[in-house]
C-alpha cells in the first residue's frame, strides 16, 4: 500500500470558502475551474455541473483550479520536506513527526499525512540545504542513509529505526541515536518490499500540488466540489483537498500522460559544453527547473515539465500508441536574476524516430512560452528533446513546459 494510514487534519480557516487571490492595485481573481480536453481545447466547468464524479462526462481530462487561495501560512518552525514515495510519487509539506515506522507530513491546505516507512523511498530538507549539496545526495549502495545537516554534509549509512516528534532514530556504527529534525538534510529508504502503487478508488487522478514543495500523487477521484476536491488516498481512506492546495488534476486513465512521469532512457550534454572533468553539470531534473526550483516561465508557475541546461540531450522510449505530442518552451524565469546579457538564448529540437519533428526559433530569457505547434508521433519508439546553446550558455537554464504524450 502507497500511504499505510491517511486522515485530514484541517483547521476550519483551511476549508472556508476559496478566497480569491488580491494584491494591492490589482483586480481580484475569481475562482474558477479552467479545463482542457484531450485535443488541448480549454474551457471551464460551470458552478452547475459540480459536485462532478467524472470529469470525463464534461469531455474533461484536465482541471486547473483558479482563484483559490488557502489562509496565509503562520511562521512554523517545523521543517519543509520533499518526500519521494516508492512508486515515483512526491510531496511536499511540513514535517509533523511520527510514531514508530511511520512518518507524518502536513500537505498544503492542513491535511496530514501518515506515510509508512514502506513506502518512503527518500526525504530531502527544502531549506538550509546548500544548492551544490542537493547533487550529491544519494542512496546507499545497502541499506539506508542520512545526511545530517551539521557544518559539512556528511553521508552515515545504517538502518532507521523509527520517527518521533523529536526526529530520525538512525542504527549505525556509531550506535543507535536521534537526529533531530532540524539537523537531517536528506534520508534515503532501502526499498525491501517491492511495493507499488495501489489501484486507485473511483476514476484515477493524478494531484499536482501547489505552493513550496509541490508535488504530485496518485489518488482516486470521488467528486470535485465547490470548494473541495474530494479523494481515496492510499485506496482506502478518504479525505477533502481544499481546491487552493492544488494546482491540477489530470484523469489519469492513460488517455493523457506527462513526459515527466518517464525516466529518459539516455542523457548527454547535461549543460557542460566543454565535458564535466571540472564536475559543472547541470543534469535534467523532473518537474522543477534546472537549479531545483518551480519552473516558472513569464510569472507563470508550471506543475509540471523538465529543466535542463543548455547543451542537453534528453531519449525517451516511447510505448505505442503515442499518437501526439504537445506542450511549450522557454528560459526559466530564475535567468532574470541574472545580468541582460546572461539570461539565456536556446534553440530546442524535437526529434521523433531520428527524424527532425520541430526546431524552434532562438528562445530568449523573458520570453512568454512559445508552444509546440500540433505534432504527430505516429506511433514512434524514440523521442529526443535537445536544448541547443544559441549564444555563449550563460543562463540556458532550458524549461520544456508540460511536454504531455496523447494516446
Amino acid at each position: 500500500m502507497l500511504l499505510a494510514l491517511l486522515f485530514p487534519f484541517a483547521c476550519a480557516s483551511s476549508l472556508q470558502a476559496p478566497i480569491a487571490h488580491a494584491q494591492a492595485g490589482a483586480e481580484t481573481s475569481t475562482p474558477q475551474l479552467v479545463t482542457e480536453d484531450l485535443e488541448g481545447r480549454r474551457g471551464r466547468l460551470d458552478p452547475a455541473d459540480l459536485p462532478l464524479a467524472d470529469p470525463r462526462t464534461k469531455g474533461v481530462w484536465i482541471v486547473r483550479p483558479e482563484g483559490y487561495a488557502l489562509p496565509p501560512a503562520a511562521e512554523d518552525p517545523a521543517p519543509r520536506v520533499r518526500l519521494t514515495l516508492v512508486g515515483g510519487d512526491v510531496l511536499g509539506g511540513l514535517v509533523r513527526g511520527g510514531s514508530g515506522e511511520v512518518l507524518e507530513l502536513e500537505l498544503a491546505g492542513g491535511v496530514v499525512v501518515p506515510v509508512a516507512i514502506d513506502d518512503l523511498a527518500s526525504l530531502v530538507a527544502l531549506e538550509g540545504v546548500p544548492e551544490a549539496a542537493l547533487a550529491t545526495f544519494a542512496p546507499a549502495p545497502e541499506g539506508d542513509r542520512l545526511y545530517r545537516l551539521t557544518g559539512a554534509l556528511e553521508p552515515v549509512d545504517g538502518t532507521v529505526e523509527g520517527f518521533g516528534a523529536d526526529g530520525v532514530r538512525f542504527a549505525s556504527v556509531l550506535g543507535s541515536r536521534t537526529t533531530p529534525w532540524a539537523e537531517v538534510a536528506a534520508l534515503f529508504v532501502e526499498s525491501l518490499s517491492g511495493a507499488t502503487a495501489p489501484a486507485a478508488a473511483g476514476v484515477p487522478v493524478q494531484l499536482a500540488f501547489g505552493g513550496p514543495g509541490g508535488g504530485r500523487l496518485r489518488a482516486g477521484l470521488v467528486r470535485l466540489e465547490r470548494e473541495h476536491c474530494r479523494v481515496v488516498l492510499g485506496g482506502r481512506t478518504e479525505v477533502a483537498l481544499p481546491l487552493g492546495a492544488l494546482s491540477e488534476l489530470l484523469v489519469a486513465d492513460g488517455r493523457l500522460s506527462y513526459l515527466s512521469d518517464l525516466e529518459p532512457a539516455a542523457e548527454t550534454g547535461r549543460g557542460a559544453p566543454f565535458g564535466d572533468e571540472l564536475g559543472m553539470v547541470w543534469p535534467h531534473r523532473r518537474d522543477a527547473n534546472v537549479a531545483g526550483g518551480p519552473l516558472v516561465a513569464a510569472g507563470r508557475t508550471f506543475a509540471r515539465g523538465l529543466g535542463v541546461h543548455a547543451p542537453s540531450r534528453l531519449t525517451f522510449a516511447l510505448e505505442p500508441p503515442a499518437r501526439a505530442l504537445r506542450g511549450s518552451v522557454a528560459i526559466d524565469d530564475s535567468t532574470r536574476l541574472f545580468p541582460r546579457a546572461a539570461r539565456g538564448s536556446v534553440v530546442f529540437r524535437l526529434w521523433a524516430d531520428g527524424k527532425l519533428l520541430w526546431e524552434s526559433p532562438v528562445v530568449h530569457g523573458g520570453e512568454a512560452p512559445l508552444a509546440l505547434p500540433s505534432l504527430v508521433l505516429e506511433s514512434a519508439r524514440e523521442l529526443v528533446l535537445e536544448a541547443d546553446p544559441a549564444g555563449d550558455f550563460a543562463g540556458d537554464r532550458a524549461d520544456w513546459l508540460g511536454l504531455m504524450l496523447v494516446r
